[in-house]
C-alpha cells in the first residue's frame, strides 16, 4: 500500500530527511526504496546507519497510524498527493507526509500569510498581532500561525473575528492540542480551516520539534511577518528560514528601548525582513504574485476601525499620576471583585452572570444557562479575546477589567 511505505519512509530514525529525499529522486518512488535490501542501499550511497534503518521492513507501526488516522478522521497527504500544498512543495525539504485535521483552504485563491510572534508579547505586540491578522484576512488571504501563546494565537483570533481562514502548523500530532489552553481556539480553526503537522497523531511536543516545524510555517505561505519579538525567539527562526526559502519577511518595528521588539527591529536593520506598518503594505507587495488583486478596500476600512478602537480606549483610559513616596507602609487594598460588564448583552451576559455565580467550567455554564456548548464555547473565545474572561487551571472565572476585542489591548492571560 502507497501511504504505509509513505509513513514508513518518513518515520525511519537514524537517517536525515535530506538523504530521504536524495533517495526519492534517484529511486522515484518509497516502495521501491522499500524493496531495496541493504547491500543494495550501501551500493546506492547511503551510509552504514541509514542502510540499516531502511533494512527495518515492518509496516505495522504505519498501518496502526493509518487506522488511527481513519479513527480520528485525520487525513494523510504525500509529496506525491495533488493536495499537497505547492508552496511548500518548493522547499529544500519539504515534509514526506502530511497528518491534516480540518480542510485545508485552497492556497490558489486564498494565499496564505504566515504571522509569528513571542509567546510573552507585550500589549503593543498583542495588539499589532490581532490587527495584522484581521487586516490579511479581510484581503483574502489564509492566516498561518503555530498556535502558541501571545502573538501567534491572538493573530489567529483576529484573522478568525474578521471571518477569515486560518491554518495551524502544530510541532506535536494534530490529535493533541498545543499548548492545552488554546483548546477552544484550535476548535475554531478547524470550523473553517485546518491544523496540520508532519508527525503521525499521537506525537508530543518536544522542544526540538518547533525548530523543525518553523519551516513549514514558512514554506506555507507567500511572505511570513513578525508582529514582535526578542533577540531569541522562535520567531525570527521562522523569519530567517522564510529569508532563506526566498519568502517575503516583514517585519513590525517598535520602540528601540524595548526588548520584545530587539529581534524584529534587528531583521529590519540586517535587511532579512522589510519595515511593515499595515497590511495594505503587504497586500501591495505580494499582489503581482497573485491570481486575484487583494481586497484592500476591506483591509484599510479594517485598520481604521481597529486604529479607532485603540485610540478611543486609550483616551477613556484613567492618566497615571505620578506616584508620591509614602511616609509609611500603605495599608492593603481590598481585593476587588469582578462584576458583569455593562457592555455586555445577550447569551454574553448570561455567560457572565453564570461565572459569578460559581459555573466555572463549560458543561456548569450550559446547566445554568440552557445554552448549547457550541454557543458557549464560541462565546467564551470571544470574551477570552476581549479580557472579559480568564482560564485559569482549567476553570474559567471573569477578570476585574474588559477591553475591546478589535483593540487588541487584553490582558495577560493565566496560563
Amino acid at each position: 500500500m502507497s501511504l504505509a511505505h509513505w509513513i514508513w519512509l518518513a518515520e525511519r530514525p537514524r537517517i536525515g530527511l535530506r538523504e530521504k529525499h536524495q533517495l526519492l529522486e534517484r529511486f522515484g518512488a518509497s516502495q521501491h526504496i522499500y524493496m531495496m535490501d541493504e547491500d543494495a542501499l550501501l551500493r546506492a550511497g547511503c551510509s552504514k546507519q541509514a542502510a540499516a534503518s531502511l533494512s527495518e521492513k515492518s509496516l505495522d507501526p504505519a498501518y496502526q497510524i493509518l487506522r488511527t488516522c481513519e479513527q480520528k478522521q485525520i487525513t494523510l497527504l504525500t509529496l506525491e498527493d495533488s493536495g499537497y500544498p505547492e508552496l511548500l512543495r518548493q522547499i529544500a525539504d519539504p515534509p514526506l507526509t502530511l497528518y491534516v485535521r480540518g480542510r485545508l483552504p485552497d492556497f490558489d485563491l486564498n494565499p496564505a500569510v504566515t504571522v509569528v510572534g513571542t509567546r510573552h508579547a507585550s500589549p503593543y505586540g498583542m495588539r499589532m498581532a490581532e490587527r495584522f491578522g484581521a487586516g490579511l484576512a479581510k484581503m483574502g488571504f489564509t492566516v498561518v500561525s503555530g498556535m502558541a501563546l501571545g502573538a501567534d494565537a491572538v493573530a489567529m483570533k483576529g484573522a478568525l473575528y474578521a471571518g477569515g481562514r486560518t491554518v495551524a502548523v502544530l510541532a506535536g500530532g494534530v490529535d493533541l492540542c498545543y499548548p492545552p489552553q488554546n483548546k477552544y481556539l484550535m476548535g475554531d480553526i478547524l470550523l473553517g480551516g485546518a491544523v496540520i503537522s508532519e508527525n503521525p497523531p499521537g506525537t508530543g511536543s518536544e522542544p526540538h520539534r518547533f525548530p523543525i516545524r518553523n519551516r513549514i510555517l514558512s514554506g506555507l505561505s507567500l511572505a511570513t511577518v513578525v508582529a514582535e519579538a526578542p533577540e531569541r525567539s522562535g520567531a525570527l527562526i521562522t523569519a530567517r528560514t522564510a529569508f532563506e526559502q526566498a519568502r517575503e519577511v516583514f517585519a513590525i518595528p517598535g520602540p528601540i528601548d524595548v526588548p520584545a521588539s530587539a529581534g524584529c527591529n534587528a531583521l529590519i536593520r540586517d535587511r532579512v525582513a522589510t519595515l511593515v506598518t499595515s497590511p495594505v503594505e503587504i497586500g501591495r507587495t505580494l499582489a503581482p504574485q497573485l491570481r486575484e488583486p487583494p481586497n484592500m478596500a476591506e483591509a484599510r476600512a479594517e485598520w481604521r476601525r481597529t486604529a479607532q478602537e485603540a485610540a478611543s480606549t486609550a483616551e477613556s483610559a484613567p492618566a497615571a499620576k505620578p506616584e508620591s513616596k509614602p511616609a509609611a507602609a500603605p495599608a492593603p487594598k481590598p481585593e476587588r471583585k469582578p462584576a458583569v460588564p455593562d457592555h455586555l448583552e445577550g447569551e454574553e451576559r448570561a455567560i457572565a452572570q453564570a461565572l459569578l455565580t460559581g459555573a466555572d467550567t463549560v458543561d456548569a455554564i450550559v446547566m445554568q444557562t440552557g445554552l448549547s456548548a457550541a454557543t458557549v464555547n464560541a462565546r467564551l473565545t470571544i470574551l477570552e479575546l476581549e479580557g472579559t474572561v480568564v482560564l485559569r487551571a482549567g476553570r474559567y472565572c471573569l477578570c476585574g477589567e474588559s477591553f475591546s476585542i478589535q483593540s487588541g489591548a487584553s490582558a495577560p492571560r493565566s496560563s
